[in-house]
């Protein structure tokens, strides 16, 4: 039994291609985007509500409250998220650990708690806004060191249970750049006066869209970690492997 339902597929066929025996394509985007969305529409809530609860500028412990809010609203989108993709992922891998995927996913997702997502309550604090150059290249760059070690921290819960899963680090690598630029983006359009439903509308909207653009890129990478046919054509012009679904020293 191969680790991955693609082993089962015509190796002239591209992955997801036809619906793929577990997992096709289209869940697993699905599953990223729904992730997303209710976390990045809790995300904004939560400071939202720091932000009626304790003012604009809170200071001392109701500094911390606010943050704490905040970190909590992050930690339900890591929770989310990693809910969601292993649930998709034991179609593919019946031996994935959900718990720690789900752990491994919160944490990684919750040190970033208080800056993209804590922006959708759009509480600025002054009249000048980040230009748009300014937002997409931090987004980039804070996307390509968390997808690479939400991607590490990833690949460690499946390491002996998939030939290549040093794949996932770069799967990571490419796709969080990108979907973080579509959560600032939509991050820095409310405004201040925004209500909260119109801000969580927002986030959630843009958790679909940053949720469809990570299952994209990290399902075109998924049936790379099965390894082989030539290294799936080179990483990756796409022929599925042939992995036995054991655990691999």
């Amino acid at each position: 039994m191969t680790a991955f339902g693609w082993g089962r597929q015509r190796t002239d066929h591209t992955p997801f291609e036809g619906g793929a025996r577990g997992l096709s394509g289209k869940r697993w985007i699905a599953l990223c985007a729904s992730a997303e969305a209710v976390g990045m529409t809790a995300a904004a809530v939560a400071a939202k509500l720091s932000q009626h609860v304790l003012g604009g500028q809170p200071r001392g412990w109701d500094a911390a409250l606010a943050l704490l809010l905040v970190v909590a609203g992050g930690l339900v989108e890591g929770a989310a998220l990693g809910a969601l993709q292993a649930s998709g992922l034991r179609r593919l891998i019946p031996r994935l650990n959900r718990r720690r995927w789900l752990v491994v996913t919160a944490a990684g997702l919750g040190w970033a708690a208080a800056s993209a997502p804590g922006v959708l309550s759009g509480d600025s604090g002054s009249d000048a806004e980040p230009a748009l150059l300014v937002v997409v290249a931090a987004a980039l760059g804070l996307g390509a060191v968390m997808g690479a070690v939400l991607g590490a921290a990833q690949a460690m819960t499946v390491r002996r249970l998939v030939p290549r899963p040093t794949r996932w680090v770069l799967a990571n690598t490419i796709a969080w750049p990108p979907t973080m630029a579509v959560i600032f983006i939509g991050a820095t359009t409310p405004e201040s006066g925004w209500p909260t439903v119109a801000v969580a509308a927002l986030a959630a909207i843009t958790g679909i869209a940053a949720g469809t653009v990570l299952g994209i890129v990290t399902g075109w990478f998924l049936p790379t970690l099965d390894g082989s046919v030539d290294e799936n054509v080179e990483l990756t012009g796409h022929r599925t492997g042939s992995g036995n679904g054991s655990e691999v020293p």
